[in-house]
Order: C-alpha cells, then structure tokens, then sequence
C-alpha cells in the first residue's frame, strides 16, 4: 500500500520527536502492509511550522537510510501538508512547497471550521500553473462534513479527496465520521491515508478492521484502488479514477445521519 499522508519526519512538526520514534512509527506501516509513505510535514504559512524544502529532503534522506539498515521493505518519499492559504502560489513560484513524491500533487489542508475567503481562487491558481490537488481529510472541515453540495463541486473543480481511516473510527467526532461515510457511499473518495503522527494509537493498528468494514460497505476493489492503484497513479502523474458504488451497495446504505463510528 502508499500512504500518501503521514507525519513521520522527526523534530519537524508535531509527529516524532526523535529518529527513533520516526523508526518506531515505519516499522508499524511496514508490518500494516505499507511499501511508500510520502512524509508530509505541515506547511502552515505565517506561522513557525514552515519547514524548508531543503531540511525536509535532508530528514527524508537520513530517515531512508536509517530505514534500511532495518531491513524494512518501505521508502519515505518527500511532500508537505500545506494549509490553504492566499500565499501559496507566490510560494510555488519562489519553489518554497513540496509536492507529493515526484509528482505536480500538492497535499492541500482544510481549516477545521471553514474554508477561507478567496479559496476559490487559490484553488483554481494552484490548477492553472499545472498542478493538481489533493485536499487533506476534507471530512475533518465542519463546513464541507455537513454540505454534500459543496463536497461534489470541488470534485468537479478537478481536485481529488483524501480521507483519513481514523474517521471511519469516529476519532474527530461523529460529524467527521457522518461525513466520511457520505463520501464513501457516494464514491467521492481517491485515497485513503493514516495521517500518523505516532506509532502507538487506533492507527494504523485498528487500520485494519476498517479496511474490512469499509469492503463490506463499498467493496474489496474499491479498497485497493484506495490505498493503493490511485495513490499510485496520482505519484505517476496520472488522473484518478471516481470509486464504482453499485446500486447494490447504495440501497444497503444507511442515511448518513444515522451514521455511527466503525467499532
């Protein structure tokens, strides 16, 4: 599998403190199945978690070789999550951000509560100078959990959906896990990802359980194109494609508001 957003650099943001919290956390993935993860500190403009593009490929090339010496089957690739804001394409332009891997993906975060005035136009900047988006645990943005409307025009606006398994659990709360729900039922989920920041708690330990839920709820090939085909695709260059919900599976589903969290 790729997990396409996780915390696992050390000293960098508030995932590990140290290398061997970091190794700790890879040697988890690892044995949950995981062959690339793409270390994606928090970019937070104006704020003191803007780490430089150069100090990130320097953590991600000591954590690589460190990982090797274990012997583990995993590669830490570079990236960045980036919280929305009007600054980011002056940054693209003085090469200040880091895409996702080797490809034109950047990892774009939501506030909490709303989305900022003028994100519109941010988005659409960041498309414009040929990147693509790939917007970070959208369930988690109380504004966009509760309106499928405004979810399913991002979607058309071209950007893609990334989902964290911890919602699925009901750790941000039952508005984040309604949500998560939504979107899966209604296929508008690209990836999946574990968004780590340690190796001990329900991820990526309980991943697994919700791995086998969430077949049931949308299908096993739908899972692997989720944790793994379209995260694939998206570090190749390529476009993702929308989940196949049959009607099958949508009869069986439940109103969202009913929702509960996998237990």
């Amino acid at each position: 599998m790729i997990d396409l957003h996780c915390h696992i650099l050390p000293s960098i943001d508030d995932g590990p403190e140290t290398i061997k919290e970091s190794l700790d956390l890879a040697n988890v993935l690892s044995r949950a199945g995981y062959r690339i993860i793409t270390a994606t500190p928090h970019m937070i403009p104006g704020t003191i978690w803007m780490p430089a593009v150069d100090e990130i490929q320097l953590k991600v090339n000591d954590l690589n070789l460190a990982i090797a010496k274990l012997r583990l089957d995993l590669t830490i690739a570079t990236g960045m999550e980036i919280a929305i804001d009007p600054q980011i394409p002056d940054m693209l332009e003085q090469g200040a951000l880091l895409p996702l891997g080797d490809s034109s993906c950047l990892l774009i975060e939501p506030p909490f509560q709303q989305l900022p005035p003028g994100w519109e136009k941010v988005v659409f900047t960041i498309l414009a100078k040929g990147y693509t988006v790939l917007l970070a645990h959208p369930e988690r943005c109380a504004q966009l959990a509760v309106n499928p409307a405004m979810i399913e025009k991002i979607i058309d606006s071209g950007v893609y959906l990334q989902i964290n398994y911890g919602s699925f659990l009901g750790m941000y709360g039952r508005t984040a896990a309604r949500a998560a729900r939504l979107m899966a039922t209604n296929g508008w989920i690209h990836c999946l990802a574990t968004d780590s920041h340690h190796s001990k708690g329900p991820i990526p330990d309980q991943m697994q359980s919700v791995m086998a839920k969430l077949a049931n709820l949308i299908g096993e090939e739908n899972i692997q194109q989720l944790t793994l085909d379209n995260p694939q695709r998206l570090l190749c260059g390529k476009t993702l494609p929308k989940i196949s919900i049959s009607p099958v599976m949508n009869v069986k589903k439940k109103p969202w508001w009913r929702f509960r969290a996998f237990k």
